[in-house]
């Protein structure tokens, strides 16, 4: 017996996640999660075989997590985690424990950065630390290749 892909039981949790969400929140345009789960089924099935078949899943599912935020914001972040985890098994990113951990990781600090932003009632205050750290990040990434380039170019 063949055993499901990474992708598709990330995809069945999905199904679930956004279920019981939208009938939970009661929101009068919940048929909208549905339908746009199946928009999502779709493109999985059509692009089986496509060699960009990641763009195609990140575009087409992102309807389905921006429904999904304007009813919650937990529901959002929990269909932005299940796609994740749907696009790291596709592309073989979750071979290993160490790799669970890694989008453990992830998933982990989103709740974070939601929870931030969920009590602070706005997003600029969390917009600007989190622009302040990727900054901070860019050049911590920067001064690394400069270093790496001349370690390599002999100077």
């Amino acid at each position: 017996m063949n055993d499901l892909s990474q992708e598709y039981k990330f995809y069945i949790a999905l199904v679930a996640g956004v279920i019981i969400a939208t009938l939970l929140s009661g929101s009068p345009a919940g048929y909208l999660n549905f339908l746009l789960l199946f928009l999502v089924f779709g493109i999985m099935m059509i692009t089986r075989t496509w060699h960009d078949r990641m763009f195609y899943l990140t575009c087409g599912s992102q309807p389905l997590v921006i429904a999904c935020s304007v009813m919650n914001i937990w529901a959002g972040l929990f269909t932005v985690c299940m796609l994740a985890g749907m696009m790291c098994g596709e592309l073989g990113l979750l071979e290993s424990h160490r790799d669970f951990r890694f989008f453990a990781l992830f998933c982990g600090s989103s709740f974070l950065i939601a929870l931030l932003i969920q009590l602070s009632n706005h997003v600029l205050l969390p917009l600007l630390i989190f622009s302040c750290m990727a900054a901070i990040i860019l050049g911590i990434q920067t001064v690394r290749m400069h270093q790496f380039r001349k370690h390599y170019s002999g100077a």
